[in-house]
């Protein structure tokens, strides 16, 4: 049955379920000294230039640094940042933003006297321009180029034949900037929210080149002070930070921001226990039983004293196929060619008993579209069942009855612990069908890009929502997202599924009409099987009850700028 779900309930009903469900007087042995949120980051760092920025790890210390013109309200819904207010014109193409005048970047050697100065129009014009140049590198330039009027033609031109500045990107004045769109896009202000869209100074840029990913420049309520590879990083309070509380006081509340990077999930949690974390991002799987109850809902005694979140997330686990026989990781795989294999390995997996005994109920069953429950534009279209004889069918109807003549299939996987259990119930299931798959385990950011560059044919990898809204799930299988090391790394190509994306970008549509229309693109999606869906986070966080202000959102967001620390 189809479901379609009215974006204001829905994100009423998700973010009720992230109310804190367990709080005392006292966490761990005691608080660390100091005004510093220690928390820890196991999957690594490896850059903090929002170009680049497409991991969780980054995307969190990329908040605490920069500003961006829009961000995100309480209820997932488009706030004012830098920009102080927004007009749009009746045809949805022309946006006009007005700067507010008391945001400046924090003080750094880059600017004359080591002042920061005032954040014009100018800079974010450059930044988004920067995103979309070649030099930049970034991963990004699919957010402005088929939506901004010239940024294609931009992003194309040959060395040396670049025009100055993207038609649609126009400076009014210091403090008014109007973007021109191609066509209209309805979720274009959330899509400004994200980390690509951040604003940095071009003399930072210009002063650390290369290194510019090391030493980030900002607007946003820290700065970075120390970063040791792999092992730690410390943000400081920004002294310039323009956002003020509802009495006047200047944020952010606390002086500094300490991330380590433990890579064993459950090292991390002894740190936590001991108070030398003030959050945990998940709870290892091995824990679960031990510390909440059996629905998952609640902490058990021993652990009430500690601050519970739970909260659906707008996150998609999945397998990706590379399906472009001409590339690198597609070269020579039968799973490029081959859907009835791709369908077979999709009906092999029993994606219930993962969710039951592997992740211990946290998360859900991946039996839908890419879109999770929750997201608007949720439809609620079927996706795969468990059946292992439809899947042996299948697999006879590939070429390899019982798996003869399949050689051994290579999955490449993150070293999160997570990810490997997962990987090991997978391996024992499809084994069951006469398939035989391997694993090999790589850091995260080189496996992110591996399969960006199509040099794999099986990975396991996420998609967290960027903004909330249906689209940023569906342009992972829109064919002109493939180039430029956009989000379609699977490189999927559908006209049905491009024509129906296309469609559901009108902003006069509902939520329930374009819902309908993803329901469609996922139909078609699904029976292509491009992915295998594994499951839908739920996220599971705790913090000490000493930390106040502290939330979790559905989209993952790490807001340390109201968050305060209670000395005891």
């Amino acid at each position: 049955m189809t479901v379609k779900l009215c974006r204001s309930l829905t994100l009423f009903l998700i973010a009720t379920l992230g109310i804190a469900l367990g709080v005392s007087s006292c966490g761990g042995d005691a608080p660390r000294s100091g005004n510093v949120f220690y928390y820890n980051e196991q999957d690594g760092l490896t850059t903090l230039d929002p170009a680049r920025i497409g991991a969780r790890a980054s995307g969190w210390i990329g908040a605490q640094i920069f500003s961006g013109l829009v961000t995100l309200d309480t209820a997932l819904r488009p706030a004012p940042q830098l920009a102080k207010n927004w007009s749009v014109s009746d045809d949805g193409l022309r946006w006009t933003f007005h700067l507010r005048g008391d945001a400046r970047f924090t003080d750094d050697p880059c600017f004359p006297n080591g002042k920061g100065r005032t954040v014009t129009a100018q800079d974010v014009r450059y930044s988004f321009e920067r995103v979309c140049s070649p030099e930049s590198k970034s991963t990004g330039a699919w957010v402005f180029r088929d939506k901004v009027k010239g940024a294609a033609a931009f992003i194309d031109a040959e060395p040396g034949k670049r025009p100055e500045h993207i038609e649609g990107f126009r400076v009014v004045n210091d403090s008014t900037l109007e973007i021109e769109l191609n066509q209209p896009f309805a979720p274009f202000l959330t899509l400004l929210s994200i980390p690509y869209a951040y604003v940095v100074p071009r003399e930072a840029v210009e002063k650390y080149g290369e290194d510019f990913f090391r030493h980030p420049v900002g607007s946003g309520p820290f700065k970075l002070k120390e970063w040791n590879t792999d092992l730690l990083l410390t943000l400081e309070r920004n002294p310039n930070y323009f956002e003020r509380d509802a009495e006047g006081k200047q944020l952010p509340y606390l002086d500094g921001v300490q991330i380590s990077f433990i890579k064993d999930i459950n090292t991390e949690f002894v740190e936590f226990e001991q108070g030398n974390l003030d959050m945990v991002a998940s709870i290892a799987p091995t824990r679960v039983d031990v510390i909440l109850s059996e629905d998952g809902m609640r902490l058990k005694e021993g652990y009430q004293q500690f601050r519970y979140f739970r909260v659906p997330a707008l996150s998609t686990e999945y397998y990706g196929f590379q399906l472009d026989s001409a590339s690198e990781g597609g070269k020579g795989s039968p799973m490029a060619t081959n859907r009835y294999l791709r369908l077979a390995l999709n009906y092999g997996i029993d994606r219930e008993a993962i969710i039951k005994y592997v992740l211990k109920g946290q998360a859900m069953a991946g039996k839908h579209g890419p879109i999770p429950p929750g997201a608007p534009g949720f439809s609620g279209v079927e996706g795969y069942r468990y059946d292992r004889e439809l899947a042996k069918r299948l697999l006879d109807s590939a070429g390899f009855p019982g798996g003869k003549g399949l050689p051994p299939i290579l999955l490449q996987t993150g070293t999160n612990e997570r990810t490997a259990s997962v990987a090991e119930a997978v391996i024992e299931q499809l084994k069951a069908i006469g398939v035989t798959v391997t694993t090999k385990q790589v850091e995260f950011a080189q496996l992110r890009e591996m399969y960006k560059s199509a040099k794999i044919p099986f990975w396991r990898a996420s998609w967290i929502a960027d903004y909330p809204d249906g689209e940023n799930f569906m342009a992972l299988f829109y064919s002109p997202f493939i180039e430029h090391q956009g989000p379609n790394t699977t490189h999927y190509r559908n006209p049905a599924v491009d024509s129906l994306y296309r469609q559901a970008l009108d902003p006069h549509l509902t939520t329930e009409q374009r819902a309908a229309i993803y329901s469609k693109a996922e139909r078609i999606i699904l029976d292509d099987a491009p992915w295998v869906i594994l499951s839908y986070s739920i996220l599971q966080r705790l913090s000490q009850p000493w930390i106040a202000g502290y939330t979790v959102d559905p989209l993952d967001r790490l807001v340390l700028t109201t968050v305060r620390k209670q000395q005891s």
